[in-house]
C-alpha cells in the first residue's frame, strides 16, 4: 500500500466546517452586471485600490443595482449562521 504521508486532520477540518458561513443559493443572487475590468481601470488610472473607491464611484460601473443595495441583499440572504445550521436545516 503507497501513501503520500499526507493524513487530514478530522477535527481541524471539521471545526473549519462548522465556522464556515452558509451557502449563498442562486436564486438569492442580485440580478445586477459589475464592470470589475473597468472599475479595476478606473482605479489603477486613480492610483487607489478598488475598495478605496467611493461607492458613488463603484456605482458608475453597476448596472441594475448599487453598492449600498447589493450589500444588504447579500446580507439579508444569508439565513443561516454556518454551513452545520444550514445543512441540518435541508435534513
Amino acid at each position: 500500500m503507497l501513501t503520500s504521508g499526507q493524513k487530514i486532520n478530522y477535527d481541524k477540518y471539521r471545526n473549519s466546517l462548522m465556522s464556515m458561513p452558509a451557502p449563498i443559493l442562486g436564486n438569492q443572487l442580485p440580478d445586477a452586471h459589475i464592470d470589475f475590468a473597468g472599475m479595476l481601470r478606473y482605479a489603477r488610472e486613480k492610483g487607489v485600490k478598488v475598495g478605496d473607491l467611493s461607492e458613488e464611484e463603484k456605482n458608475r460601473f453597476i448596472t441594475g443595482d448599487t453598492v449600498e443595495s447589493l450589500q444588504k441583499k447579500v446580507k439579508d440572504s444569508i439565513k443561516h449562521k454556518s454551513l452545520m445550521e444550514w445543512n441540518a436545516s435541508r435534513e
